[in-house]
């Protein structure tokens, strides 16, 4: 019997993203599967301080909170559901405070990488020309995890609750737990013009092809008639970072390496930062609370 877990990153209760999370375990537990839940705004989870002590270091992450908890829980599901609103073209803080803390899971180099599980990730929004870079950061965090995206959209409905509404949403999301509970790990297959991997709609150009910023993933630029096309040819080898080849070509080649390299220049930098520390600039703080 499968565990299939859901994250909500939602602090309002039976909100849009809790409702879809419980439909997508819904169809999960129809499957045969046995399903939790985390509200990650209820976690104690504190800011990365870049100390890359994970990183280069290979030590736990010295932060006192539950990421190493939710890192483990998380690690532990066979399945994923993620689901949290869109504030201001991007994901809420939480999500992107777990996201920049995975240094401490992609750190691990040196421990084989479970096999992949399959996840749905779930973006609400008011609006959808406001809906954002959400859906491929969520994505790039489950993928960062381990875990394969099966389904991934982005609802819309701008007041609490409005999701149960939209009938033909609520169908596909049971359906896509419904193959969450079954283990399936083909994804859907995208839109025309949209990331495969991550499900991102915006691209850099070189040349004649077009990068995903999030995933790496490349796709060909094809002008035919009045239109623009991509083209993206079937993934082979480390073609995106997600693969286990990928995150450890970053993380060795990238990340580990620039430990020696800081090493070997430290003085040198400790040298230019005098003058700054010469200079004084004025800090400025907020009222302590007595003053308000």
């Amino acid at each position: 019997m499968s565990n299939i877990l859901g994250l909500v990153g939602s602090a309002r209760p039976w909100g849009n993203s809790e409702l879809l999370v419980r439909q997508a375990l819904h169809g999960a537990r129809a499957e045969g599967a046995t399903v939790q839940m985390i509200r990650l705004t209820t976690l104690h989870l504190k800011p990365c301080t870049g100390c890359l002590r994970c990183a280069i270091g290979g030590q736990p992450c010295p932060l006192d909170d539950d990421m190493a908890w939710l890192v483990e829980t998380i690690q532990a599901a066979d399945g994923l559901v993620l689901a949290a609103p869109t504030y201001f073209l991007g994901p809420a803080a939480v999500v992107k405070l777990v996201l920049d803390r995975l240094l401490m899971v992609t750190g691990r180099v040196d421990r084989p990488l479970p096999p992949p599980r399959p996840a749905i990730t779930i973006a609400t929004a008011g609006l959808e020309g406001w809906r954002g870079v959400t859906l491929p950061l969520f994505n790039a965090l489950v993928s960062a995890l381990g875990f394969r995206p099966i389904d991934s959209l982005t609802a819309v409905a701008p007041g609490p609750g409005e999701v149960l509404l939209d009938q033909a949403l609520l169908e596909r999301v049971l359906a896509a737990g419904r193959r969450l509970g079954r283990g399936e790990l083909d994804p859907s297959p995208p839109p025309p013009g949209v990331c495969p991997i991550c499900r991102g709609e915006a691209f850099m150009l070189r040349g004649d092809q077009a990068v995903c910023p999030i995933c790496g993933r490349q796709a060909t630029v094809l002008c035919e008639g009045e239109g623009v096309q991509l083209r993206f040819d079937p993934v082979t080898g480390s073609s995106h970072r997600w693969t286990p080849e990928g995150l450890r070509a970053h993380m060795i080649d990238w990340v580990q390496a620039t430990g020696p390299r800081f090493l070997a220049r430290r003085a040198e930098i400790k040298e230019r930062r005098q003058p700054f520390r010469e200079t004084e600039i004025e800090w400025l703080c907020p009222p302590t609370t007595d003053d308000r």
